[in-house]
């Protein structure tokens, strides 16, 4: 498949980015548990943070393929960096664009494509991995919202996030086929977890979280 002019474009630029910023302090990096702010800004100015968010959001609004190039150029960089870019992109952006009201997506979506702020991304559990039909974390309704309840490890961004994505079940008797999970966007300056920050955890949390509708999730 031929990439368009703008798409070889763009993928250039931040090749030559990623030669230049990225793969000579990689391994520094990951060695010293380092999180390069700078360079995550720098990534933002060229509009990496939300490439297919909408422009009234502060994006790019790009198509994923656009995405899948960026990420493959940051990756070929640095492989932590990408990870957290990618985050970010899919799923915080995109069940922000999806399930989030309008509040939501400018108190959230806004900053987050603007490169403001850095997703985090809760799925892990260590007693289940990253089994999503079995997790245990629990999202309980009360007059105020949510409360979230559980364990979460190797959350990605998990030091360094402002906005997290928490998967977790709402309701313990749907079974695996009708299985909730409810996505939640939760401002944070940064959960608990290992010193890079780039994967955290374990962590045990009680979160009040504002809502975002439950997303099926099929078993």
């Amino acid at each position: 498949m031929l990439l368009t002019q703008d798409q070889e474009m763009i993928r250039d630029a931040v090749r030559d980015f990623a030669h230049e910023q990225l793969w000579p302090h990689a391994a520094r990096w990951d060695k010293e548990h380092h999180f390069p702010r700078d360079v995550h800004q720098g990534l933002a100015a060229l509009g990496a943070y939300g490439i297919c968010v909408p422009e009234q959001y502060g994006g790019a609004q790009l198509d994923y393929l656009t995405l899948a190039l960026v990420l493959e150029e940051i990756a070929a960089g640095d492989g932590g960096t990408s990870t957290a870019i990618s985050v970010t992109n899919c799923p915080v952006n995109a069940i922000l664009m999806r399930y989030g009201n309008e509040a939501q997506k400018q108190r959230w979506l806004v900053p987050l494509a603007q490169g403001q702020m850095l997703g985090a991304f809760c799925l892990t559990e260590p007693h289940v991995g990253s089994d999503a039909s079995a997790l245990r974390t629990t999202a309980t309704r009360d007059a105020d919202g949510y409360v979230i309840q559980g364990v979460k490890q190797f959350i990605t961004s998990g030091k360094n996030g402002h906005v997290a994505i928490v998967i977790a079940v709402t309701d313990k008797t749907a079974g695996k086929k009708r299985h909730e999970r409810l996505h939640r966007a939760h401002r944070h300056p940064g959960l608990p977890g290992g010193p890079s920050g780039r994967q955290a955890g374990p962590a045990q949390q009680r979160h009040r979280a504002d809502q975002l509708r439950p997303m099926p999730c099929a078993g």
